[in-house]
C-alpha cells in the first residue's frame, strides 16, 4: 500500500497554519487552543466567515485589541502572499513604541517568526516577507502619503486620535484591491480630535451589508477573568469611580458612551426627560398652535455643516419645543438653492396656519451671503444675531437652567442637536472647544432672538408650583417695611384677638 506524499506546497500552508493559530503567552496559562481567545475570535468572525470588507471594532482596555490587529496583519500577509498590509496609528512614534520598539509585531509569531522573514528596516518601520508580503507601519499626521498606497488589507489603531485627513486621503485606495479595514481601539470621548468622523463611519459600517460593528468590553477576554488579573482590574475601575469618572468606566471597560461626565458642559440632558416622539411632541404643541411664537433659525456653514433649528414658544406658559432640524455636512447640498426649499418645506409642514413671513428667520451674521440670496431669490427676509462680548457664556448658561427645570421638550428628529449637547465638553484647560456646535449655536440664538431670559424661568417655575414664588429673590433684597425692629416688644398683642380671659392658677 503506497504512502501518500504531502507537497512541499501543503507542507508549507500547514506550518503557516499551526504557526498562525498556536497558543502563546498568556493564551497557553488559561488553556487556549487557539491563539485568539474567545472574544477575539467572535469580534473577527465577520471578517474570516462572512468575508466582510469593513470591521469596526470599539473595545474596552485590555481586551486584546494589539493582538487581535497582530493577527489580522500576519494573517493576510502568510495567507495571501504578495499582500501589501497597513497598520496606521495615530501618530507614527505611538506605532513604534506600541508594537515596533518591543518587537512584538516583528515577533508575533514567536521562536517561528524567523523563517518567514526576508528583512526588517528599521527607519521605514517595515518588514517584508519571505513570500514577497509587506507588513509596515505608520502615523496619520503623516496623511499625504496616505493617497499613494495599494493596501490589500488596513488596520486603524485608536482612530478616534487620527488626523482627519487621514481617511480621506487613504480610503479611496481600498478599492483598488478590495481591501479589507478594520477599526479597532476604545470608543471615543467628547473632545477627541476625530470625534466626528469616528461617529460617522460608525453610522455607515452599521448600515452597510458588508460592513460590521462588534463591541467586545474587558471582561470578553477570559484571561481578565482570571483571579489575580480581574483583582488588578477592579481596582483600577475602583480608583476611577472613587474620583466620579463613572463615564470613564462605561466607555473604557465596557464600550459604552454614557453622556456627561466630568468635562461635559450639559450633564443634566436626560433624553428620557427632555426628549419625546415628534408625534407627542406636535400634539402638545397642536393644541394652542395659533398662539405660539414660532422660529427659524440658521447657521449658514460653508466649509463644515450647514445647521437649521426649527423651534416655538409658548408665550403665555414660557415653555420651548425644539421640534426639528436641518444638519447637512455635504458641501454640494449646501447652496441656498438646495437648502431653503427644504427650510420653507419644515415651516409649513410644522405651523400650516401661518404665513412663512410669520415665522421669526434669524441667521448667524457670519453667513450674509445666505441671507441676500434667500432676499434675492426668494423675497424673503432673515434678520442677523447681534452677537455680544460673554454671550456665549450667558447663552449656555441659560440653556442648562432650561433643562434644570424642564423647560425645554426636544423632538426626536433632532438627533444632531441631542448628539451636540451630550458630547459638548470642556478641554483640559476647561475652556470649550469651537467645535461640532453649529445646532447649540442654532439654540443660543433662537433663544437670543426670541428675548428668553432667566426671569422667564422663574416664571414657568411660578406657574408649575405657587409655592416656589419668591425662590430666587436675590440674597441682597431687603423690604424696608418689613424689617424687625430687635427692641420692640413683639410678644405685647399677643392674644388681644381673644374675646375671653385666660387664668391660670398654679
Amino acid at each position: 500500500m503506497s504512502k501518500k506524499l504531502v507537497s512541499k506546497e501543503d507542507q508549507y500552508w500547514l506550518e503557516v497554519t499551526q504557526d498562525l493559530f498556536a497558543p502563546r503567552g498568556d493564551g497557553i496559562a488559561v488553556g487556549l487552543k487557539n491563539r485568539l481567545h474567545s472574544g477575539q475570535i467572535e469580534a473577527l468572525k465577520p471578517l474570516y466567515e462572512d468575508k466582510i470588507l469593513n470591521l469596526m471594532l470599539p473595545c474596552g482596555r485590555k481586551f486584546g485589541k494589539t493582538d487581535a490587529a497582530g493577527f489580522v496583519l500576519w494573517h493576510q500577509a502568510l495567507m495571501v502572499p504578495g499582500s501589501t498590509c497597513y497598520f496606521i496609528a495615530p501618530e507614527g512614534s505611538h506605532a513604534r513604541q506600541l508594537i515596533w520598539n518591543n518587537n512584538r509585531i516583528q515577533k508575533f509569531m514567536g521562536k517561528d517568526t524567523q523563517k518567514y522573514i526576508k528583512s526588517i528596516k528599521n527607519q521605514e518601520m517595515m518588514i517584508t516577507l519571505k513570500n514577497g508580503s509587506v507588513i509596515q507601519l505608520m502615523g496619520s499626521e503623516n496623511w499625504s502619503a496616505g493617497n499613494g498606497l495599494t493596501p490589500h488589507i488596513a488596520v486603524y489603531d485608536e482612530f478616534k486620535a487620527f488626523h482627519p485627513q487621514w481617511h480621506i486621503e487613504f480610503s479611496p485606495n481600498l478599492a483598488a484591491k478590495a481591501a479589507p479595514l478594520v477599526i479597532i481601539g476604545t470608543l471615543p470621548k467628547a473632545g477627541d480630535r476625530n470625534m466626528e468622523q469616528y461617529k460617522q463611519i460608525m453610522e455607515y459600517f452599521k448600515q452597510d451589508k458588508e460592513s460590521a460593528v462588534i463591541t467586545k468590553t474587558t471582561w470578553d477576554n477570559p484571561i481578565n477573568n482570571m483571579p489575580e488579573q480581574k483583582k488588578r482590574i477592579m481596582g483600577d475601575i475602583k480608583r476611577l469611580e472613587s474620583h466620579g469618572d463613572f463615564d470613564v468606566v462605561q466607555r473604557e471597560y465596557y464600550s459604552k458612551i454614557v453622556a456627561g461626565g466630568s468635562s461635559s458642559v450639559f450633564p443634566m440632558l436626560d433624553r428620557k426627560l427632555h426628549m419625546l416622539s415628534h408625534t407627542d411632541l406636535y400634539n402638545k404643541v397642536k393644541k394652542d398652535i395659533k398662539k405660539f411664537e414660532w422660529f427659524c433659525v440658521a447657521d449658514p456653514g460653508t466649509t463644515t455643516c450647514f445647521a437649521v433649528l426649527f423651534c416655538a414658544i409658548n408665550p403665555y406658559t414660557k415653555e420651548v419645543f425644539i421640534l426639528d432640524e436641518i444638519y447637512e455636512k455635504n458641501q454640494k447640498a449646501t447652496s441656498t438653492r438646495l437648502i431653503y426649499p427644504n427650510m420653507r418645506k419644515k415651516m409649513k409642514e410644522l405651523n400650516p396656519y401661518i404665513d412663512e413671513d410669520d415665522w421669526f428667520k434669524i441667521y448667524d451674521e457670519a453667513g450674509a451671503w445666505f441671507a441676500n440670496e434667500v432676499l434675492v431669490n426668494y423675497h424673503t427676509t432673515f434678520f442677523k444675531t447681534e452677537k455680544r462680548h460673554g454671550d456665549k457664556e450667558e447663552g449656555i448658561s441659560l440653556i442648562k437652567d432650561m433643562l434644570l427645570n424642564n423647560i425645554v421638550s426636544i423632538s426626536d428628529r433632532c438627533t444632531n442637536l441631542l448628539e451636540e449637547m451630550e458630547m459638548y465638553a470642556k478641554d483640559s484647560k476647561g475652556k470649550i472647544p469651537k467645535k461640532n456646535d453649529h445646532l447649540i449655536d442654532c439654540y443660543r440664538y433662537f433663544i437670543s432672538a426670541a428675548n428668553y431670559t432667566f426671569e422667564a424661568v422663574q416664571e414657568f417655575i411660578k406657574r408649575q408650583d405657587p409655592m416656589e414664588e419668591g425662590r430666587y429673590r436675590s440674597h441682597n433684597y431687603k423690604d424696608k417695611d418689613r424689617e424687625m425692629d430687635l427692641d420692640e416688644d413683639w410678644m405685647g398683642n399677643l392674644g388681644d384677638e381673644f374675646d375671653f380671659d385666660i387664668n391660670l392658677e398654679y
